[in-house]
């Protein structure tokens, strides 16, 4: 899978991103008060990525960083499902952190997350169209060879 500009600019071949970050994802539920009530509004899905090997002890904000979070952003606006859909996207800005997840093993990590929530009244509960988008950014991710939660060096793992 390559980006849509179809030429041979950094980060165009989406797969050799995937792998040379190690880019991991995982699904949180994403709630807010509606009437006194803790409702499940819409999904996160957060990516994750690691500086390329060879870079010792990087600092946030860096460099190394920003240029992660370019691919990132990449690859997410790669899996996003079509317009015109009732659900909408939105994703996180930079936040010039370094996240340590135990999960991964506590690597340095910079995260680009991914909110979907309704386009039209904001507080309905979860719906299919929701689940259905994630779905699909699911599917495209584990076709990138993404991981969920970690990273598994076999390439056929993040399916």
């Amino acid at each position: 899978m390559e980006t849509k500009e179809g030429n041979s600019r950094p980060f165009e071949n989406l797969m050799d991103c995937v792998r040379r970050f190690r880019i991991c994802y995982e699904v949180w539920p994403d709630y807010e008060m509606v009437g006194g009530e803790k409702r499940q509004i819409g999904l996160a899905l957060e990516l994750s990525g690691t500086h390329e090997p060879g870079i010792e002890n990087p600092e946030a904000g860096c460099v190394h960083c920003r240029k992660l979070f370019v691919a990132m952003r990449k690859i997410a606006e790669a899996i996003l499902p079509p317009e015109g859909r009732p659900s909408r996207y939105e994703m996180d800005p930079y936040d010039q952190s370094i996240h340590h997840s135990h999960a991964r093993g506590d690597r340095p990590d910079v995260s680009l997350t991914i909110r979907i929530f309704h386009r039209e009244d904001f507080e309905k509960p979860l719906d299919a169209c929701q689940e259905r988008c994630l779905s699909e950014m699911l599917r495209r991710l584990k076709e990138l060879g993404a991981g969920e939660i970690r990273w598994r060096e076999d390439p056929g793992a993040g399916s």
